[in-house]
């Protein structure tokens, strides 16, 4: 008896969709844990860049540095409407920024000798993310707001 061996066996095409859905999902989660991370990192990017812009706004404001120990809020949208920080377009959403709803956190502690004791923090609120430093009461606490002039998303 004399077999036509011109094809595949179903038993090696089951095989071969096995390796390939094996591949698939190493490849899917290798994709998925490189785009978290890209993600991560760029809002440890932009706490990074409140951080900065609100220590440069208050180099230029000096008025504004809260008094020893007491504390101070800027908006994001106010330091990007002075130009302190760029917008910071949400990584999970290219059409909306995480500037609205984000702020900076300023305490001045004791002072020693001509050294400010001046600590920051940033508040970022994202579609997909919130800072630790948002779970802080900010309740009584001196504002300062961007001027009704400016227009940010």
């Amino acid at each position: 008896m004399k077999i036509n061996k011109n094809g595949f066996t179903t038993l090696e095409l089951l095989a071969v969709i096995i390796i390939l859905g094996i591949l698939v999902t190493l490849a899917y989660t290798g994709v998925t844990g490189y785009l978290n991370h890209a993600r991560d990192a760029t809002y440890k990017d932009f706490e990074q860049s409140i951080t900065t812009g609100v220590t440069n706004y208050l180099i230029d404001h000096t008025g504004s540095i809260p008094n020893e120990g007491e504390s101070l809020i800027v908006d994001v949208e106010k330091l990007v409407c002075e130009g302190y920080v760029d917008d910071l377009e949400d990584p999970d959403s290219s059409t909306k920024t995480c500037n609205l709803e984000s702020y900076a956190i300023v305490k001045r502690n004791n002072d020693t000798g001509y050294n400010m004791d001046i600590e920051y923090s940033a508040c970022l609120k994202c579609s997909g993310y919130e800072s630790p430093a948002c779970s802080n009461s900010i309740e009584g606490i001196r504002r300062l707001k961007a001027d009704s002039t400016c227009e940010v998303d």
